[in-house]
């Protein structure tokens, strides 16, 4: 009988569904499960709705906020169904969806599994971490200032509750990924990605801790992973390894990374020598970048300046020669420079009045 019912839903659990197709509920709002609803049943029925492609979009509105019911007052249960039957990959291509009120929830529910504190080794959320991260890459850049509300803060609760060192192989793996890309052929776009990945390295490698970084294992693949990513594009990636890497000497401090990389090859520990002498500019502008409005101002001032330039050929009071302006383009301002007076043109003048006295 159990299993009988657990394949049926009845019209009444599905007109909860219906109710609950409200874009914008809050975490506060989400009312306790009911208990006469076959919650199993209820989720398999969120499977069918999900891998159903035609499906109208208000009912993912639907799915997404029982789900969000579930996962706050019975968590054992949305663990088990949720991780168990893979749900969350149907479930994170709704990030994508051309309803950004669609993937405006699917970003919330996530949000919330992630701003928890998250058991230790916890691989079902790790595996969670290493899909949503290029999809939300890809969405953070979105038009809808709301959407990218979400991917930032989405953002924050991955680096700040997902504390274990293997994020950090995670995020090297996607950057890779990403920098080998062909897909994005706009570079400013890519470097981009590449700096928010980099940020979210250097912000998680602070909250997880110099104690769990010293005792994993598997920091020389990490340092592998991150090699492999410069060598990739050297130019462009050079600055963000350089960066990651004092990241990970910061929080482990030299002695204890130099020991970890004890473990790397001949290889691997040249190209962190090289990595470690570069240099770069933390301001520098990036050519193509510079706004129209600088550039009027520019030619603006460039203008005036000529104009001025014009002006110090020729004094500006013709019968005395004595007393000329120059222009100092950085002071901006007219500087008055008086020359030494020819005495003989004086003299000259002085008789030409009296001849005609």
């Amino acid at each position: 009988m159990n299993k009988e019912k657990s394949k049926k839903i009845s019209n009444s659990q599905f007109t909860i569904l219906e109710e609950m197709k409200n874009i914008n509920i809050s975490y506060e709002s989400l009312k306790p499960l009911e208990p006469e609803i076959d919650t199993i049943s209820m989720f398999q029925k969120f499977k069918e709705i999900l891998c159903e492609k035609n499906s109208d979009w208000t009912l993912y509105i639907g799915t997404i906020n029982y789900l969000r019911r579930v996962h706050k007052y019975d968590k054992t249960l949305f663990g088990q169904f949720f991780y168990g039957t893979k749900m969350y990959s149907k479930l994170l291509e709704l990030i994508n969806s051309v309803r950004s009120s669609v993937s405006k929830n699917a970003l919330l529910l996530i949000i919330e599994i992630l701003s928890e504190n998250i058991p230790e080794n916890n691989s079902s959320v790790l595996s969670l971490v290493k899909e949503v991260l290029p999809l939300l890459i890809s969405k953070i850049n979105s038009n809808q200032s709301f959407i990218k509300a979400e991917c930032k803060q989405l953002l924050e609760s991955i680096c700040t509750n997902v504390k274990f060192p293997e994020l950090l192989l995670i995020i090297l793996q996607i950057m890779n990924t990403s920098s080998k890309s062909v897909s994005t052929p706009n570079s400013r776009s890519k470097e981009k990605d590449l700096e928010i990945l980099s940020d979210l390295f250097i912000k998680s490698v602070k909250n997880i801790g110099k104690e769990i970084l010293i005792s994993y294992s598997k920091i020389s693949e990490i340092i592998k992973c991150l090699i492999s990513f410069y060598d990739a594009n050297k130019n462009v990636n050079g600055k963000f390894c350089k960066k990651i890497m004092d990241s990970l000497i910061e929080t482990m401090d030299k002695v204890n990374f130099d020991t970890k990389i004890e473990k790397c090859g001949k290889k691997e520990k040249d190209a962190i020598a090289i990595i470690s002498k570069i240099k770069f500019e933390e301001n520098k502008k990036i050519r193509g970048t510079v706004s129209s409005m600088h550039i009027r101002k520019n030619l603006q001032e460039r203008k005036k300046s000529f104009n001025l330039s014009k002006c110090n050929d020729t004094s500006f009071d013709k019968g005395n020669k004595s007393v000329t302006i120059k222009f100092n383009p950085k002071k901006k301002e007219g500087i008055v420079v008086n020359k030494k007076s020819n005495m003989m043109n004086l003299h000259q003048n002085d008789e030409n009045v009296q001849i005609n006295n």
